[in-house]
C-alpha cells in the first residue's frame, strides 16, 4: 500500500495545498495543486509508472496540512 494525494490543474489555492510548478523533477506539464485533503491509500499494484516526485519543501507543506486536518 502507498499513500497518495491527487493533483488538479484547476487551482483553487486552498490553504495548505502546495501549488506545483512544472519541472523536470516532477514531470508536470502545467501548474497543478496537490489536493492534500483527498489523501488515499492504494495498492502498489495500481501504480503503472513513476512520472515524477515533489520537492522536500512541497512534501513538508503537504504533511503540515495533513497534520492540521487530522488533529482538529
Amino acid at each position: 500500500m502507498v499513500i497518495t494525494a491527487p493533483l488538479t490543474s484547476k487551482i483553487k489555492s486552498y490553504q495548505g495545498n502546495p501549488i506545483l510548478k512544472p519541472s523536470p523533477k516532477n514531470g508536470l506539464k502545467i501548474e497543478s495543486e496537490l489536493m492534500v485533503f483527498h489523501v488515499r491509500s492504494i495498492s502498489k499494484d495500481r501504480l503503472i509508472e513513476k512520472i515524477g516526485e515533489i520537492s522536500t519543501d512541497e512534501l513538508k507543506t503537504a504533511l503540515a496540512t495533513l497534520k492540521d486536518i487530522t488533529t482538529l
